[in-house]
């Protein structure tokens, strides 16, 4: 019986170093190999580093085998150990060259360096989709985070590499997940087909009420000039107020203070969970939320991406005041994994304990078939 072909772009993020991102791509692109699933490899920036620069301590490398499809920059190519072939130059350009799609030749160590912009992102995407069906991975992380709004969902990958205090790192992670979970919109679809350029009211029909100029709320004046203006006018009900940019801490404190004040039946839409999740504390960021849908206001997505799973790393590294280095040290694992799980319904993982097995599983679970000709099954 002939296999239903399918593709995932997924994306690895790592809230700090040393949580354990490239441990946890390792573990799953050998999960992957396990079941011939074919992969394409890639890193959004920069990530392949010999020597972590702050503390000294080796970083681990990804190994790749041959067959394995990556796209990295040509200064990365000619340090890796891997022997290659050159498949295809791209016309993205990097600090480190140009990205080129190859595949391996030869068992070795891979630098990975990849595009950087969403849409460079989406064009690589695009390329790996028209080579065949596969697992499309791009390693970053939580402070390079916005090309991840090109992909179908991401891997967390953190631990007391973030911090060592276990219940701070629990919430963290909880609020995270729980700003990715945000749900669409009533009318994400329509709103898709035809988004503003800058921050618009939009009735329930979707017709332009008012507009301001900026994709962004920046700062606290850049909100009160909008919420001035909604104050002033009748606000429909069930209408969207669209923000397409970020929105700071400052601002999303007016607009909680504002919503708690005027109880406006107002969805807040943003196009994607990323635009807060880049403004610094996800924890501060998602308490204002919570204000605003407890005042009767609604927070939605145009578009969902999905915390799909979370990876935890014990391991930390110490500052030792006698000697002036780092040395490793460790966090419970129970109680790090009992406290980040206790409030999440994504699932936790430690990989180098468990495996991939799991983890594969759950991002195969959010895998759509591949629509392109000369279907290759797996």
């Amino acid at each position: 019986m002939r296999t239903i072909s399918l593709e995932i772009r997924l994306g690895i993020a790592g809230t700090a170093k040393n949580t354990g991102k490239t441990t946890t791509t390792a573990a799953i692109i050998e999960e992957l190999r396990e079941r011939s699933i074919p992969f394409f490899l890639t890193s959004i920036g920069y990530d392949g580093e010999n020597i972590d620069n702050i503390t000294g301590l080796p970083k681990p490398k990804l190994r790749v085998e041959p067959g394995d499809l990556v796209a990295t920059a040509e200064k990365c190519l000619t340090v890796s150990t891997a022997g290659y072939k050159v498949l295809l130059p791209t016309r993205i350009t990097t600090p480190l060259g140009k990205i080129s799609l190859v595949r391996i030749t030869k068992a070795g160590l891979a630098v990975t360096a990849g595009p950087n912009k969403s849409a460079e992102v989406r064009m690589l995407a695009q390329l790996f989709h028209e080579t065949g069906p596969g697992v499309q991975i791009f390693d970053g992380a939580l402070n390079r985070i916005a090309p991840m709004v090109e992909t179908d969902g991401f891997v967390l990958a953190t631990g007391a590499s973030r911090s060592p205090d276990i219940p701070r790192l629990a919430e963290e992670t909880e609020c995270i997940w729980r700003i990715a979970g945000l749900p669409t919109v009533p009318k994400a679809r329509q709103l898709s087909l035809s988004l503003p350029q800058g921050i618009t009211l939009l009735n329930q029909e979707l017709r332009e009420v008012s507009s301001w100029p900026g994709t962004s709320l920046l700062s606290e004046i850049d909100a009160r000039i909008v919420i001035d203006d909604l104050s002033a006018q009748s606000v429909p009900a069930d209408s969207y107020l669209y923000i397409p940019g970020i929105v700071s801490e400052a601002a999303l404190a007016a607009l909680r203070d504002a919503f708690t004040r005027y109880k406006w039946p107002l969805f807040i839409t943003f196009a994607d969970p990323v635009k807060l999740l880049v403004t610094g504390n996800p924890v501060t960021a998602y308490a204002f939320l919570d204000k605003i849908m407890e005042a009767g206001g609604y927070v939605g997505m145009v578009k969902r991406i999905p915390l799909l799973a979370v990876t935890l790393n014990p391991f930390y590294p110490e500052y030792r005041f006698e000697s002036k280095t780092y040395e490793p040290a460790f966090v419970d694992f129970v109680r790090l994994q009992l406290l980040v799980q206790k409030n999440m319904q994504a699932p936790v993982y430690n990989v180098v304990k468990q495996g991939a097995k799991g983890l594969v599983d759950n991002i195969l679970a959010g895998a759509h078939p591949w629509e392109s000709p000369s279907t290759v099954y797996f």
